[in-house]
């Protein structure tokens, strides 16, 4: 195996140090509400707020709560924009183990298309999960002053309702449930499926109404996590491969040799993205067996592709290197084999990072605009020394036929 060279390693740390400088963490846990959302909250007799969270990165929904534990009255104000001309707003408990949406006690409040809206309660089941219809259906929870309203300045639908709280909802330990759908089906108080990514699968939380407090009920979703997932894989194969492959290209003394030494920034690079690339993998693996309500297999399918194809092309250099071969047509199709791979895992590794970011909705952050713009960097690059490859091949045989 080629060693690395001390210049090589230094490079490669400026680049791992870059991305852990640009993507800093975020927090997807709930904030403290806004002013506005608490002072109108107050005005609606949730004077002593036990508890009152924004949750930012989980569609920015607004619940404040008032307990008044010896009557076990629970005054709740859940509020949201629903910017789309049709939307509904959902809050629930789960009198489960855990904070999930399959045996919610829900109160979902719909805004239809001609501006009517509609509020009813519902029991979310299993057969919901599966895709059939959700229709209203009583459910085990004492629910008056139940309304759903939309609030002008703040420019939020709001649902309010005060319940009772039956013995088997722990007040210590309370699963509640939200979330926000656009699609309505018309003529009919039914809210179709939500989307799909980790902010609508997120919207879920375990909290301690005596102290206010909440937490999060999958490990998995820590945002943290799912950071450290991200970053090692841009770094690993959406940065330092697409850099190997430039060297390798365009470095070995043509057009320029500016790198005389080419491999061992070649190897270095392929094989330190390797490691990242293939370390944000197995955090990837352990973030989908965590996940026991929800799974992406299709950016599970591509990473485990990446993976396979990454692996490969570090096998061959490694076996190649030790047992060169001299035979020439045997070098030739390793060599096509080697470049065709290559470019592959290159072009599934940009799509798997995008879809990715897609699912962390971190396309509306400055995630997107800064991959990009990384890989916007590197493409002009390589489109550079083709450019100045194929001037410098032209201008060479242009010399020679004359």
């Amino acid at each position: 195996m080629i060693e690395m060279s001390i210049s090589a390693c230094s490079v490669i740390f400026v680049v791992v140090f870059f991305y852990l400088s640009v993507f800093s963490f975020t927090n997807i846990h709930a904030h403290h509400c806004s002013e506005k959302f608490l002072s109108e909250a107050k005005q609606r007799n949730l004077i002593n707020i036990t508890f009152c969270k924004k949750y930012v990165e989980s569609n920015g929904v607004e619940i404040a709560m008032y307990l008044r534990e010896k009557s076990r009255r629970l005054d709740i104000m859940v509020g949201a924009m629903l910017e789309e001309q049709t939307g509904w707003l959902a809050w629930g408990l789960n009198p489960g183990p855990v904070a999930r949406m399959v045996g919610t006690q829900a109160l979902i409040g719909i805004k239809t298309r001609n501006g009517d809206l509609l509020k009813d309660k519902y029991n979310i089941t299993n057969y919901t999960k599966i895709g059939c219809q959700l229709l209203p259906s009583p459910i085990d929870l004492n629910i008056s002053n139940f309304n759903f309203s939309y609030i002008n300045y703040l420019q939020y639908h709001v649902i309010q309702a005060t319940i009772i709280l039956p013995m088997k909802y722990d007040v210590s330990r309370l699963n509640h449930v939200w979330q926000l759908g656009i699609d309505v089906a018309v003529g009919k108080e039914q809210p179709m499926m939500h989307p799909k990514g980790l902010r609508n699968y997120d919207s879920t939380e375990t909290i301690n109404l005596r102290t206010g407090k909440g937490r999060g009920n999958r490990v998995h979703t820590s945002s943290r996590i799912r950071e450290v997932h991200g970053i090692l894989n841009i770094i690993g194969w959406g940065t330092l491969l697409p850099i190997g492959v430039i060297i390798a290209r365009n470095f070995r003394g043509f057009p320029l040799p500016w790198l005389p030494n080419w491999e061992k920034y070649h190897i270095s690079c392929q094989t330190v993205g390797y490691i990242v690339g293939a370390t944000g993998w197995a955090v990837g693996i352990w973030l989908g067996k965590a996940s026991k309500y929800y799974s992406f297999p299709k950016h599970a399918t591509f990473g485990t592709c990446i993976f396979a194809f990454a692996t490969i092309q570090i096998v061959q250099m490694v076996f190649f290197n030790f047992k060169p071969g001299n035979h020439e047509e045997i070098r030739m199709y390793r060599r096509m084999f080697h470049h065709v791979v290559g470019y592959s895992l290159l072009v599934v590794s940009c799509i798997n990072i995008l879809k990715g970011i897609k699912i962390m909705h971190l396309d509306e952050t400055y995630w997107l605009p800064a991959y990009y713009g990384i890989g916007g960097c590197l493409a002009f690059i390589f489109i550079v020394f083709e450019i100045v490859s194929w001037f410098k091949f032209l201008c060479d045989t242009l010399q020679h036929t004359k």
